[in-house]
């Protein structure tokens, strides 16, 4: 299940209006524009939604309206959500054009049931419950399972944050401990959880991971206590004394001694946890919506474009939508534009083009020779083009 449509609004009619329209989404997805035209923002809506689905959010928004379309392999699902002063006004789910439910500003609906599909059950929430929460049931609702788990899976990671480099982890219980793989700043006991359910996979797939982005590591470990002598950190490949607080650690190549979280560069730390939360959900099977703000922010040219292809690769090749945002140059040019989500913003009011709304203009910048990071320079999505400008790019 991937999301594939949305449009959002907020505030509808006030001044402090903000709106969101042409999202059409793909496998990969890069949003990129001018900054403060509404990139970070189109990722946290969507990462609101999902946890509203999720049953994660404590409290509903004060203001929103999501209209979306999800897919898989064999149907399409249109939920629509609107929310005003943290209630729901509306909520209605069709799969392949037939209702399934809608319940109005009072609560009360009416819902279809596997029992019997000809007859609606009539119900009544209290105003600020969600039906997909609320009525998930496996036996008489089995279509609402997709769209919990594509909440339920959603991941989002801001690369320009620490990423859980000032975070380190204590239990006295190695085997039973409760760890949010949503948390981003999680990294280190996500590491610990990876090394115990996956000890053949986990490590190796993180090491060769990051050797694919630039860094040639010949070791990962979280370890309790870096004063150690480096040579028994160098030696160790899993969990050191669980009674004190633990860390990451790697070994680099021709570097005798170990680095710790603290001590790796931003960049790498990023790369690093990264790469853990995201293998972490390959191995686990989770599908899951990859939500990314800032991509390849603190990494040079070459290892931000080898983190995106790594990414990309993953998302190809496994149940992952990838949408992704960015305002960096080595980035843009490293991702074709079929894949871009161009936002433009006028006032409190975003359009996004792509491909499937703007082919004309895609395929046309496809000849200037110019590069994909132009595209956004030159407003080529606005600018008219003769043949004689044309020809003179080229």
């Amino acid at each position: 299940m991937i999301l594939r449509k949305l449009t959002y609004c907020e505030f509808d009619g006030r001044p402090t209006q903000w709106s969101l329209e042409g999202l059409s989404l793909g496998k990969i997805n890069l949003l990129v524009g001018k900054n403060a035209t509404g990139k970070t923002n189109t990722i946290t809506k969507i990462n609101w939604l999902a946890s509203m689905l999720a049953g994660l959010q404590p409290q509903l928004l004060n203001s929103a309206s999501y209209e979306t379309e999800f897919s898989d392999e064999t149907d399409t699902y249109n939920y629509t959500l609107k929310l005003e002063k943290n209630c729901v006004v509306l909520e209605k789910l069709s799969i392949n054009g037939e209702e399934k439910f809608i319940r109005d500003n009072q609560g009360t609906g009416h819902i279809v049931a596997a029992q019997f599909p000809e007859q609606p059950m009539n119900f009544k929430l209290s105003p600020n419950q969600l039906v997909i929460v609320s009525k998930r049931d496996a036996i008489q609702h089995p279509y609402l399972e997709k769209l919990s788990e594509w909440a339920g899976g959603q991941r989002m990671y801001a690369f320009s944050s620490k990423l859980g480099q000032d975070t380190v982890f204590s239990t006295n219980d190695m085997n039973n401990f409760v760890v949010n793989p949503r948390d981003m700043n999680s990294v280190v006991p996500l590491y610990v959880k990876g090394e115990h359910e996956f000890p053949n996979d986990f490590r190796k797939k993180v090491i060769a991971a990051m050797k694919n982005i630039g860094y040639d590591l010949t070791n990962i470990g979280v370890i309790s206590n870096p004063a150690i002598s480096p040579a028994s950190v160098k030696s160790m490949t899993h969990i050191a004394d669980s009674s004190s607080f633990l860390m990451l650690y790697v070994g680099e190549k021709d570097i005798q001694t170990p680095v710790f979280q603290q001590g790796m560069s931003q960049g790498m730390f990023r790369a690093l946890s990264l790469v853990i939360q995201v293998i972490y959900n390959v191995l686990k099977k989770v599908s899951t919506t990859v939500l990314i703000d800032d991509i390849g922010e603190g990494l040079d040219y070459e290892r931000s474009t080898n983190t995106i292809q790594s990414l990309m690769d993953l998302a190809q090749n496994n149940d992952i939508q990838l949408i992704m945002s960015t305002n960096d140059r080595f980035v843009m040019n490293n991702i074709p534009l079929d894949y871009w989500q161009v936002i433009q913003r006028k006032g409190g009011n975003c359009n996004i083009y792509n491909y499937e709304n703007s082919k004309k203009k895609f395929d046309e910048f496809k000849f200037t020779g110019l590069s994909n990071f132009d595209f956004l320079k030159t407003d080529f999505l606005n600018a008219e083009w003769n043949d004689e400008e044309s020809s003179n790019i080229r």
